[in-house]
């Protein structure tokens, strides 16, 4: 496997968003990886790196969202639609195209399907945040809460591993995942590492999670989905999958055991095998 290629998109209203490339093959099939909110697209090589293993044959992109990672960030209020078409400019001209998302990752890729019907040859989404109603901004959730209130510097990156290794929401991470979102989230500023996505743009892409109403369009998306979620999520819960999978024409879920809302970075392997399905 090759090392990944560091290039940008200017996106339609001339933000600037920064993407990885591996290999460069026109023919081959297109996977494009959209992390979660508050990561980066350094966490989504892990998965790469075993799909390779398992289906050496394809191109991949992952990017970094709008306020993440080295991507520019937008004024607020944030929209996830504007991911959502980021996807559609990074991946129009490719065919197939095989989108896998994780968290609001995976609502921007099924509203970049809603955006351009037919964009994807298949979506593997893990726990994706396309809720029902009600429908809003709520500036006072408790993860725009928890975003504001979330440590932003560290002395070094072996000081930011080790204090996110001990937090409940990293423990089960596999080591690659973790050093990924360390070397990649983070940046020097004078002698402290900071977060790159800034507490602020955490709590508002948060509060943008909530408002984007794409629940009431499920229906719309015909093309062939697995949604993944983690055994012990408490979102993804078996009942609410039966309901969100029933909405969409082609779409099938699959419990992960073992695993929380984070089992795109606690189980790697797993999301490379159901990915390698599409391809």
């Amino acid at each position: 496997m090759t090392d990944p290629v560091a290039r940008t998109l200017l996106a339609r209203d001339g933000l600037q968003i920064a993407y990885s490339e591996w290999g460069e093959v026109a023919d081959k099939p297109l996977m494009v990886f959209v992390h979660a909110t508050g990561f980066c697209k350094e966490v989504c090589t892990p998965i790469i790196e075993d799909l390779y293993r398992l289906r050496p044959g394809f191109r991949a992109l992952a990017f970094d969202q709008r306020a993440h990672g080295d991507s520019a960030s937008p004024e607020p209020p944030f929209s996830w639609w504007d991911v959502g078409s980021d996807i559609v400019e990074l991946v129009q001209d490719a065919s197939p195209v095989i989108g896998v998302g994780h968290s609001a990752g995976a609502a921007a890729l099924a509203m970049a399907e809603l955006l351009n019907p037919g964009l994807f040859g298949g979506l593997v989404l893990v726990e994706p945040i396309v809720f029902p109603p009600p429908y809003g901004r709520f500036p006072d959730n408790p993860m725009s809460d928890a975003a504001r209130r979330r440590r932003d510097r560290f002395a070094s990156r072996g000081a930011a591993f080790d204090n996110w290794r001990h937090k409940p929401a990293f423990a089960g991470w596999e080591e690659r995942a973790l050093w990924g979102y360390v070397n990649g989230g983070l940046r020097l500023v004078g002698e402290e590492y900071v977060l790159k996505c800034s507490r602020e743009s955490e709590a508002e892409t948060f509060m943008a999670a909530t408002e984007h109403r794409a629940w009431d369009r499920l229906a719309e998306i015909s093309t062939e989905t697995m949604v993944i979620a983690g055994e012990c999520s408490t979102t993804h819960q078996q009942p609410f999958l039966e309901e969100l999978v029933g909405r969409m024409p082609a779409a099938r879920y699959e419990i992960v055991p073992d695993s929380s809302h984070m089992v795109w970075m606690e189980r790697p392997g797993v999301i490379a095998e159901h990915a390698a399905r599409f391809i």
